[in-house]
């Protein structure tokens, strides 16, 4: 297996990419006020996962391989999840620019495709 392939199922495995029933689509997103994603996208209903696709890593210290500690963000991307919970949706995800979900908001509701937490976050997806 190729050092690229194996790094490429690494970064999907790691950043929580979604692989399985993810559709093309198109996502927009608003977190406080500013644009997070507005855009093609992949997007799971079973799983609530989402992913602009752009976020690029590589290895601080140029090698092809490296430990997922060690990986920087060269090109940022959005992707995290929206899920049900306690009644109303809970949205994650990873401010555009970390390799991992770094902020959650609870408290969503669901119209149509989109759902909303006035003056915190607007998520919407084509379905």
């Amino acid at each position: 297996m190729s050092n690229s392939l194996k790094i490429s199922i690494l970064s999907a495995i790691m950043l929580q990419i979604p692989c399985g029933h993810a559709t093309d689509t198109n996502c927009k997103l608003t977190v406080n006020g500013g644009i997070g994603m507005n855009g093609a996208c992949t997007f799971n209903a079973e799983t609530g996962e989402f992913s602009d696709g752009l976020l690029k890593t590589a290895c601080r210290s140029g090698m092809a391989e490296c430990h997922p500690d060690d990986l920087e963000v060269i090109r940022g991307g959005v992707f995290g999840h929206i899920v049900a919970k306690d009644g109303t949706w809970e949205f994650c995800w990873n401010n555009g620019g970390y390799t991992e979900i770094n902020e959650c908001f609870e408290g969503l509701r669901r119209e149509y495709s989109c759902w909303l937490k006035p003056h915190k976050v607007v998520f919407c997806v084509d379905q």
